[in-house]
């Protein structure tokens, strides 16, 4: 039984360390501007609301998210809520997205005539 836990313990060292080498080497691309911030909240050169909304609240269940696993030692279940409530704010931004996308594509209104 010992020889499982130890296992799983390697294994989720690993993984961590794997993931945390990603998000370092990330956060060095965005240092050197090699990955380009710049329309990260705008869309159009305007600030977006539903982007701004959907990258904070993913950042937090994901933040609350890691950490309960961490104070547990184990991964924890998310509750439906929260899943319903990410789906939301995802939908809120491909909504907001459909319907900016077809104001452009819209044919100019007719005068009259």
């Amino acid at each position: 039984m010992e020889t499982w836990h130890d296992l799983a313990m390697i294994i989720g060292g690993g993984i961590t360390f794997v993931i945390l080498g990603m998000a370092l080497l990330v956060l060095w691309k965005i240092f050197r501007n090699d990955i380009d911030l710049e329309g990260l909240i705008q869309e159009d050169g305007k600030a977006s609301l539903s982007r701004f909304q959907f990258l904070v609240f993913t950042f937090v269940v994901a933040g609350v998210f890691l950490l309960l696993s961490i104070e547990s030692g184990t991964f924890v279940d998310l509750p439906n809520n929260v899943l319903i409530l990410l789906g939301l704010s995802g939908g809120s931004y491909v909504v907001s997205k459909g319907i900016s996308t077809s104001a452009k594509k819209a044919p100019p209104p007719e005068d009259g005539q």
